[in-house]
């Protein structure tokens, strides 16, 4: 399923695109021209909340980092959003993990006020304040370390703006489900568009909106939930 296509679903879904019109073809379609642009929004709105939640499938990736002598601080992928589960650095030749140190790059301050310059074995890793996403490293890798390839899996961002652009699901299923929530979320957008409602306030109570969006959960999951509760005695 395409962008275009789930809009156009929630389209028909709130009765905006009846059994009788056009589905349009693309997003320059002079015709519900402002409800596309409010449907396009919602499917975005959406999707951050599926991405915060860890949820998608398509949001697994890795890459790389390779250190260089001297130097401290490096430069993630650029549809970088979160580390994939325990968040570490793997060095193969080395085989070990590198973890991030705890406390972070306060608690480092602390600890040696010369963490900056002082070098050795990067045996840790730490957030680096700046306009993107950027990691140090401590210690400073010494020559020892220069060329040293780093592999690290992460969750990418899910760009969704063009018509074309394909939504990150598995099956139709999921897709149409998706578009359930989303359809639920534009409803109270295009009802509510001059009044400024607190649409995620009414769509945590919305039950159809909950509904969706638990099954969507079970359906990327893809496995049975637990049936106990509490803890079993025996």
């Amino acid at each position: 399923m395409t962008l275009l296509e789930a809009v156009t679903r929630i389209l028909r879904q709130n009765a905006i695109l009846r059994g009788d019109t056009d589905a349009p073809s693309s997003f320059s379609d002079t015709n519900h021209q402002a409800s596309m642009q409010l449907a396009i929004v919602a499917v975005q709105d959406e999707m951050a909340a599926l991405t915060a939640d860890k949820l998608l499938p398509y949001e697994k990736t890795s890459a790389t980092i390779t250190l260089a002598t001297s130097t401290r601080t490096y430069a993630l992928e650029s549809d970088f959003v979160n580390f994939y589960g325990y968040p570490h650095f793997y060095d193969e030749t080395g085989n070990r993990v590198i973890p991030e140190y705890p406390g972070g790059q306060v608690q480092l301050q602390l600890v040696d006020y010369r963490y900056l310059t002082a070098e050795g074995a990067p045996n840790w890793w730490y957030w680096e304040p700046g306009t993107s996403k950027k990691v140090g490293f401590y210690q400073v890798p010494t020559p020892e370390y220069n060329g040293r390839t780093l592999k690290y899996h992460y969750e990418k961002e899910i760009v969704l703006d063009e018509a074309s652009d394909t939504m990150p699901f598995h099956n139709t299923t999921e897709a149409n489900t998706f578009c359930q929530m989303a359809g639920r979320r534009f409803k109270f957008m295009y009802e509510d568009v001059d009044n400024k409602a607190d649409i995620q306030g009414i769509l945590d109570n919305d039950v159809s909106y909950k509904n969706a969006r638990g099954t969507l959960v079970r359906l990327l999951r893809g496995s049975n939930a637990s049936g106990y509760y509490a803890h079993s005695y025996r």
